[in-house]
């Protein structure tokens, strides 16, 4: 069965422009590349998300790559809208929240929001359901996969929401322990899947190879 890597996307700009990688992210994506390059991984397909810093991030992965695949585009690997999801369900203005700088306040208000939202069966404020971003997250993550050689690898670049929801999947959880490993995920941190007509199976989750060195430690980020 086709290996899903899953991919968080690179540092954003977590109190200026969130959908945009810093200067770090930018190394932290141009280190994992080398890193699949010294591996010599294969990918049979690359995609990622519509969203700006997802783009940015497989971009550069691929400009380190031998015989890189070309990227692909599919929106169904989006984030949920925290914006929508804070503003319904939380304290209220995503960035402004942001802009305040405290990350641990922001997350702890996000996760509460997320909470509220999974336990909401309509769609508040016109906004996507916690159901609907489980089908779409789960149909990309099939179709990723569709057609390929049984060892083929592929790469997706999407976010934490995502990589959350899909691992909760596989593993039969509820959504609270979906919403913490969304909120456990570190930028450009790896998780594995194997994704089987019938059935899926977690391999790795949220692994930075690429940065377990001393002299990268400062390049291990949430945010």
């Amino acid at each position: 069965m086709p290996r899903l890597h899953l991919l968080r996307h690179a540092q954003p700009d977590f109190a200026g422009d969130y959908d945009s990688i810093t200067p770090l992210g930018e190394q932290q994506a141009a280190w994992l590349g080398e890193h699949f390059a010294a591996r010599g991984v294969r990918f049979a397909r690359a995609i990622c998300g519509s969203l700006v810093r997802q783009r940015q991030t497989l971009a550069r992965i691929l400009l380190r790559l031998d015989d890189a695949p070309t990227l692909e585009v599919d929106p169904r690997f989006n984030e949920y809208d925290p914006a929508h999801v804070l503003a319904a369900f939380g304290p209220g203005n995503d960035a402004v929240l942001r802009a305040a700088g405290d990350r641990r306040a922001y997350f702890a208000a996000l996760r509460e929001s997320l909470r509220a939202w999974s336990r909401r069966e309509d769609a508040a404020g016109g906004g996507e359901t916690w159901a609907a971003f489980g089908k779409r997250v789960l149909a990309a993550a099939a179709e990723s996969c569709a057609g390929l050689e049984p060892q083929a690898d592929v790469l997706v670049v999407t976010s934490g929401g995502v990589i959350g929801r899909l691992v909760g999947e596989t593993l039969g959880t509820g959504a609270d322990a979906a919403i913490e490993l969304n909120l456990q995920t570190r930028n450009t941190g790896i998780t594995e899947l194997v994704i089987g007509r019938t059935a899926s199976r977690l391999l790795s989750f949220n692994a930075v190879p690429h940065l377990e060195r001393p002299d990268r430690a400062h390049a291990v980020t949430h945010s």
